[in-house]
């Protein structure tokens, strides 16, 4: 979304914003030197670590590492996706967005809240439906034997759709009816999609109704049937009951995700708030990726049949990117023939919560599988193990879980895990492993300078050109000056934007990381002296390479008068 904007926009929408106003209005604030300090909202303390800085417009939490700007912090404390952070931020700010902002994640456009409008409209009217027309008894009786009350149906707002072919209104726009799905059209004529169903209203995260699912009540086929795609309804990005649960709990502990919508409504039905439901698509990358926004915990509970146990298969391998310190990722098996919304109803909350808790670790749930065919105590067997899981671990983020799994690996096949690849951050930066040292000049000068972008003012142009020539930090460096020369006063919360799809955006959100214990009047001191260590650094380096080539006898007349100069006018 950020390439589709004017950078000057954002960087003008983040300038407006004073970022202690913003997270105040949200976590209370303590005036604390020239920062603001308090509990973080992101883990559980005792003694405040959060800080704030208004200077540098950007936050950081000293126990678990959250750092970020105005945007980054709408993002992980409210869950906003970035086009409705940057909404809200310029809501606050006074300003409109761009025309490129108009899509269905943020700010819709008058083509679009139509679509949004007619779909309310809609739910509205099934929900009139169930209460009021003469065929809704088949759906009362139906919900009452799932031992489903009208407290329940009116937290999802259950509905009706009546069995006539055109039921909807018929003074509603027909383009409108068409776009949002709600009606099929065949020549001339339309029709009514869902007929004499149980109407179960699909909502984003912001709430807003964006589609439906149908549970026929009749012979039809399918026996249940989702809205189509539309521009305002991506099945492989929304999930079923995520706007309910969130609003009862803005951070759950867990999220379960389950097969149906009547699994998340029994199991809400019997005190269980935290569980949704795909609709109707494998587990996506993409639907990891949104529950870990709101939680490190994600139980995967699907139906105790074959295609249960294949729905499971795949939500592990969606998740294996996504699997770092720091998350977690459990399997519930269900007995065959049960699915969450029987079970429930059998045996009560207490034993399913029990289950809930006996849930399988991500790692033992994929061992236990690859192993299930194999013979162990064969080498044909041990290397088949070998060759499966090293396909799957080799998609796993490189970090201490990966590591652990090779070892758990290496445990059942006997074969030696892989060295540790050499792409830490430490190396990356020129430091040495293994070795316990104050940070290398080099991670000071870049440290520095995404904390105060404005300190690039203070690099020569002699020292620049060396800088960005350094393999590991330098094009890192090329970034932040290539930003800053654009900009008279740039704040660490603007440079946070500018690297934030960037190939070097990672490696500057790992240095943020452990934050900057540096006071702010005493940050152009120690960078100056960084700058001095890695001049040194390069004038030792080059002097080497010099002192090599002179060995060789293979010295042009220039290097020989630099190695003069280096060597203090020594010939």
């Amino acid at each position: 979304m950020a390439g589709r904007l004017p950078r000057e926009f954002i960087d003008d929408l983040i300038a407006r914003i004073d970022i202690v106003d913003l997270i105040d209005a949200r976590v209370p604030l303590k005036k604390s030197g020239s920062s603001f300090l308090a509990r973080c909202p992101f883990h559980s303390e005792k003694t405040p670590s959060f800080s704030v800085s208004r200077e540098k417009q950007f936050y950081h939490c000293f126990g678990c590492g959250a750092h970020g700007n105005a945007i980054s912090f709408l993002m992980d404390y409210e869950h906003q996706s970035f086009p409705e952070a940057l909404e809200t931020l310029a809501t606050l700010a006074g300003i409109d967005l761009p025309k490129a902002m108009a899509t269905p994640g943020a700010n819709p456009s008058a083509s679009l809240q139509p679509v949004y409008d007619i779909l309310e409209r809609a739910a509205g009217f099934y929900i009139q439906q169930l209460r009021d027309h003469p065929d809704a008894g088949q759906a009362k009786i139906y919900l009452r034997k799932r031992g489903l009350t009208g407290e329940i149906a009116r937290r999802y707002r259950l509905g009706y759709a009546p069995p006539g072919w055109n039921s909807l209104p018929a003074d509603w726009p027909r383009t409108l009816l068409i776009q949002s799905g709600l009606v099929i059209e065949k020549g001339r004529s339309c029709y009514d999609r869902f007929r004499h169903r149980i109407m179960f209203p699909i909502r984003d995260r912001r709430g807003r109704v964006i589609g439906f699912g149908g549970r026929t009540l009749g012979d039809d086929t399918p026996k249940y049937l989702n809205s189509p795609e539309t521009e305002v309804f991506r099945k492989g990005k929304e999930l079923y009951g995520l706007h309910e649960l969130l609003e009862s709990t803005p951070r759950p502990r867990r999220i379960l995700v389950v097969e149906g919508y009547l699994d998340v409504i029994a199991l809400a039905q019997h005190g269980i708030n935290d569980a949704v439901a795909t609709l109707g698509t494998s587990t996506s990358a993409e639907h990891v990726h949104l529950l870990f926004r709101f939680t490190r915990e994600i139980v995967f509970c699907f139906d105790g049949d074959a295609a249960g146990h294949k729905a499971a298969w795949r939500a592990l391998e969606a998740s294996l990117p996504l699997l770092q310190e720091g998350r977690e990722i459990r399997f519930i098996h269900l007995p065959a023939g049960e699915d969450p919304d029987s079970l429930i109803r059998k045996e009560g909350r207490e034993a399913f919560e029990s289950r809930i808790g006996q849930a399988s670790p991500f790692s033992d749930y994929l061992f236990r599988t690859l192993q299930k065919d194999l013979d162990l105590r064969s080498i044909e067997g041990r290397a088949t193990l070998q060759k499966q899981a090293r396909e799957l671990l080799d998609r796993l983020p490189v970090g201490a879980f990966r590591t652990l799994m090779e070892q758990r690996l290496s445990e059942f096949t006997g074969v030696a895990p892989p060295a540790p690849a050499s792409k830490s951050l430490e190396n990356r930066l020129g430091h040495p492993s293994g070795q316990v040292r104050p940070p290398s000049a080099w991670r000071n000068v870049v440290t520095l300078l995404l904390h105060r972008p404005r300190l690039a003012k203070l690099i020569s142009p002699e020292i620049r050109a060396r800088l960005i020539e350094n393999p590991r930090a330098g094009p890192l460096i090329a970034r932040i000056l290539e930003y800053t020369d654009l900009r008279d006063t740039p704040t660490a919360g603007m440079l946070f934007e500018h690297l934030r799809e960037t190939p070097e955006g990672e490696l500057a959100r790992n240095l943020l990381k452990p934050g900057l214990l540096t006071p702010e009047e005493g940050m152009e001191r120690e960078f100056v002296d960084a700058l001095d260590r890695v001049r040194a650094l390069l004038r030792d380096e080059r002097l080497s390479q010099l002192i090599e080539k002179s060995k060789a006898a293979q010295l042009t007349d220039s290097e020989r008068e630099e190695l003069r100069k280096l060597t203090g006018g020594k010939s």
